[in-house]
């Protein structure tokens, strides 16, 4: 249930990353996520060089996404082209999970003549989404046998519920910052739609928030809701109280989180990941204590 999303965020170098990959293994992390944007290209090349090797091959997990050009979000043949390049950098015939990067933008479900970053589609719109070209290239590479699943990934849990039921055959979805102490929106309407269609879901960007909100992340209705402050307020004055780091409440809580498959955790030193798996081998916190995050969260 747990896995490690090579983000790579506070990047420690080319050789500290490859260990701390390594280490994650040792501990008996079997689920590696990654993408083409991921340290600037970076990160599957780092995923490439660490899981290589005689013995059994974990779950690997990458993501198509991030074209310079907007025509080629609706170009099966330069999402193919992308993908044997992540293929190269992953030293990998085929991969276990190929996934959309960013499934909630509207440029992958309609032609547009210019990329824009974070413009989501309209919930209320026909796009017939079953359609799009980035499925149709998804239903080939996993006929090809390029990879085992597939899925999609985004940053707001409506946008991907909808995805969810509308196109058929998804394997998994990953929904990043819609489940921590001040957003489980997942619950409402992500995890109903993915158990209704058999579909994995998996968390990601759960410690993203719990420490601060960052400037220009502040998108009401999405990532937070009105009472925010408050709640990272609260949020702050219960870890001093209880004494917990503030890290491991965020992933005891989404590790209690009713239909959640996975949860995606990163590290950029051997050292972060060790005491990642140290928290979430806990389990989930006491009944007190996470009644007490359920009431910040539902404070959304």
């Amino acid at each position: 249930m747990l896995g490690f999303g090579a983000g790579f965020v506070n990047f420690a170098g080319f050789d500290t990353s490859i260990a701390t990959v390594r280490r994650a293994r040792e501990l008996g992390l079997r689920y590696f996520d990654t993408s083409v944007l991921y340290r600037s290209g970076v990160s599957q090349p780092i995923l490439g060089e660490a899981l290589s090797g005689a013995g059994p091959q974990p779950f690997l997990a990458t993501k198509i996404g991030y074209f310079a050009e907007a025509r080629h979000f609706r170009s099966p043949e330069a999402m193919l082209v992308q993908f044997r390049e992540s293929l190269r950098l992953l030293r990998r015939t085929s991969v276990d999970l190929l996934q959309i990067h960013e499934a909630d933008w509207s440029v992958w479900w309609e032609d547009r003549a210019d990329v824009r970053p974070l413009e989501l589609f309209d919930l209320q719109d026909d796009h017939r989404f079953a359609e799009a070209p980035v499925i149709e290239f998804l239903r080939s590479a996993k006929a090809a046998g390029l990879c085992r699943h597939i899925g999609v990934t985004g940053n707001n849990a409506r946008h991907l519920a909808r995805l969810v039921a509308e196109i058929p055959a998804l394997d998994s979805v990953l929904v990043a910052y819609n489940y921590h102490p001040l957003n489980v929106t997942a619950r409402d309407t992500l995890i109903p739609a993915a158990g209704a269609k058999n579909v994995a879901v998996i968390a990601a960007g759960v410690f993203t928030f719990v420490h601060r909100i960052p400037a220009g992340w502040r998108m009401e209705g999405t990532y937070f809701g009105r009472h925010a402050d408050r709640q990272l307020a609260a949020l702050q004055a219960l870890q001093r109280t209880c004494g917990l780091p503030m890290n491991e409440l965020a992933l005891r809580f989404a590790l209690a989180g009713p239909g959640i498959d996975a949860i995606l955790v990163g590290a950029c030193r051997p050292a972060e990941i060790e005491e990642n798996f140290a928290r979430f081998a806990l389990g989930p916190l006491p009944a007190d204590l996470n009644a007490a995050l359920e009431a910040i969260a539902r404070d959304f």
